[in-house]
């Protein structure tokens, strides 16, 4: 399991509220994997690369997630990456799926692609003061989060576990960067069959 090496590449959807976080994000990712006994190589994709406006919702003014999926996929199949990475586009956006008002992120464990949308982290879209620290937290929160379902994670009741579901940003400051036991566990079982 020690050996077990992944290849994550972070696909920035905007360059605002993105990339000067991405070298520290790799960080973290890195280490969060590594207590699962996963070896991490990420990479930064180098290039911006905007959502296709057809999947903005003018009614809404939000993206719709799984239409961002299925562009990221279309992009990075033509390279051969697609289910060989694992992919997570970033971008300062506000994104939805139907049925829900807004969501954090989303993932497509048989594609490998996730995207998490950074607009509701930031602590000014809720009033509150500019908190770098903090809005960072919740980056890193959510991308593991969208990571642990590409990984084969489901949801999780530990209200400390990243894999708790949330439904708001409470619920985002309320649970931790790191997998709770069980989903260790499960982890480490899944990455076992691989």
């Amino acid at each position: 399991m020690s050996n077990r090496i992944i290849q994550i590449i972070l696909v920035p959807l905007t360059s605002y509220g993105v990339l000067e976080f991405t070298d520290n994000l790799s960080n973290y990712i890195r280490d969060i994997l590594t207590t699962v006994g996963i070896s991490v190589d990420t990479i930064v994709w180098p290039d911006v690369i905007k959502p296709t406006m057809k999947c903005f919702n003018w009614e809404r003014v939000q993206y719709h997630a799984a239409c961002i999926i299925e562009n990221i996929k279309g992009i990075f199949q033509l390279i051969g990456l697609v289910g060989k990475s694992y992919i997570i586009g970033i971008g300062y956006l506000d994104g939805f799926e139907y049925g829900l008002n807004f969501v954090f992120g989303e993932a497509d464990p048989q594609s490998r692609v996730a995207v998490v949308f950074t607009k509701r982290l930031k602590p000014e879209f809720y009033g509150e003061p500019i908190n770098y620290n903090l809005y960072f937290e919740r980056l890193v929160k959510e991308v593991i989060h969208e990571l642990g379902h590409l990984l084969g994670l489901q949801h999780c009741l530990n209200t400390r576990c990243v894999m708790k579901f949330s439904n708001s940003i409470i619920e985002v400051d309320e649970k931790d960067f790191t997998f709770c036991e069980n989903c260790k566990a499960i982890l480490r079982s899944k990455l076992s069959q691989d």
